[in-house]
């Protein structure tokens, strides 16, 4: 019990891991790029710029995400 207060993640399945990953590496690209729209639409940008921009950050967030996620299962399968 006192390990599962440590780290809750420890009793979870690898693939169970990736996959809520891989959902909030979605959500993230989906939050920002929707963001960047919202600003595009409110600046009147004929170039969707914040769209651009923001979509990306998106995409570099979410893959630090999925990247520390499996990083993380390495550790653990190497103990």
């Amino acid at each position: 019990m006192s390990d599962l207060r440590q780290n809750p993640k420890s009793n979870y399945s690898p693939y169970l891991r990736l996959t809520s990953a891989g959902l909030q590496m979605a959500g993230v690209i989906a939050g920002f790029t929707f963001l960047g729209y919202y600003f595009d639409t409110q600046f009147k940008l004929k170039t969707p710029w914040w769209t651009i921009v923001l979509g990306l950050t998106g995409v570099g967030l979410g893959l630090y995400l999925i990247i520390r996620e499996v990083i993380e299962i390495s550790k653990k399968n190497d103990e």
